[in-house]
């Protein structure tokens, strides 16, 4: 008898919670452990109940408690152990499984949540929306780039090693005017330069294209990129009161964007900043991106803005090679005058 309760215990103690509460949690309790409210919790079940397999034990962790599981690990940048224990005494083995299983649906769908304005149509609309926020014209994004840690790599540990002295992994990001991301790699490691990851990205060819067929649409970046005429860089020792230093108000102040977006990112998913992420270069990049595209779920939502992340050891300023062997010297020229250009067009139109 003694044998037989005991076992029952053991049983019962190892089955999930009822999936009726999970699903019905309070907003306040998804906000505080998870970074989402029910509604957008629904929402993520919806899209990751066709992509993540169903577990066909009887006693199996039911899947709205591994979506749970996994947001309250990207959430708080927790042990997977401590995690386990905070969500009914599940063992760190089936948190790993479960992570894994549900940043894997995440990534799938990554494409459906992360898209750059292919057509005029939507890059007019976040032309004016960032004509609206910052008055700044023709914009149709903001570009900038963050280190997020992770332990030693296995294998080309020296491509990983960044200037902070850790190792990394470096997500490059593109915002639009609300904060949402519109493009990100994360395919890179924290020694590659901000100029360098940006040459490999699709997106850059893209951008170029347009530019090249007439279309007056660019970036936004601050000098660690090469001034493009689809690449808005500051212009640097510009006097004070000129059409430069203008410029630089002007694109100073839109470029502020990309660093609260990634201040969001990294403040509502502290699994980015609070420890390093003990995976695989390749495993903590889908954590990234999954987080990426649970972020833009959180901005369509209007969720309340986290608490900021604030980087308490900024990387240490110097100057990066911003030009690659195969650029188009005359590129660099043409966008120089672009930028002259549109410096003049401002001053005379505040």
């Amino acid at each position: 008898m003694l044998r037989g309760s005991a076992y029952k215990e053991r049983i019962a103690r190892r089955h999930p919670t009822d999936l009726h509460d999970c699903v019905n949690l309070p907003d306040s309790y998804l906000l505080r452990t998870c970074g989402v409210n029910r509604l957008v919790f629904h929402q993520i079940l919806r899209i990751l109940e066709p992509i993540v397999p169903q577990t066909q034990r009887s006693n199996g962790i039911p899947f709205p408690l591994k979506v749970l599981v996994t947001l309250s690990f990207l959430a708080s940048g927790s042990h997977q152990k401590s995690v386990g224990k905070d969500n009914i005494n599940i063992s760190q083995k089936s948190v790993s499984r479960v992570i894994k299983t549900v940043v894997e649906g995440l990534n799938m769908v990554l494409n459906n949540y992360i898209i750059f304005p292919t057509t005029s149509e939507q890059r007019e609309e976040i032309k004016e929306g960032f004509y609206r926020k910052y008055h700044f014209p023709e914009t149709i994004g903001c570009l900038d780039g963050t280190y997020v840690e992770i332990v030693c790599p296995r294998d080309d540990e020296e491509a990983f090693y960044d200037r902070k002295g850790q190792y990394s992994v470096y997500a490059q990001i593109i915002c639009d005017a609300d904060t949402k991301i519109i493009a990100i790699c994360c395919r890179f490691g924290g020694s590659s330069t901000s100029a360098y990851i940006w040459s490999k990205m699709n997106i850059r060819s893209f951008v170029e294209n347009i530019s090249r067929q007439g279309e007056i649409s660019w970036l936004i970046a601050d000098n660690k990129y090469p001034q493009r005429p689809w690449l808005m860089t500051p212009i640097l020792h510009a006097p004070q009161g000129t059409s430069d230093s203008q410029y630089n108000h002007f694109q100073g102040r839109t470029r502020t964007c990309i660093d609260r977006c990634i201040s969001k990112l990294k403040g509502r998913w502290q699994c980015l900043h609070k420890r390093p992420l003990h995976y695989t270069p390749q495993r903590a990049a889908k954590i990234i991106n999954a987080c990426a595209v649970l972020h833009n779920l959180c901005i369509k939502a209007g969720l309340p803005d986290p608490e900021p992340y604030i980087d308490p050891e900024p990387m240490p300023i110097i100057n990066e090679v911003t030009d690659m062997p195969d650029d188009n010297v005359n590129d660099l020229y043409i966008g120089i005058e672009v930028r002259r250009q549109l410096a003049e067009r401002i001053y005379y139109s505040v």
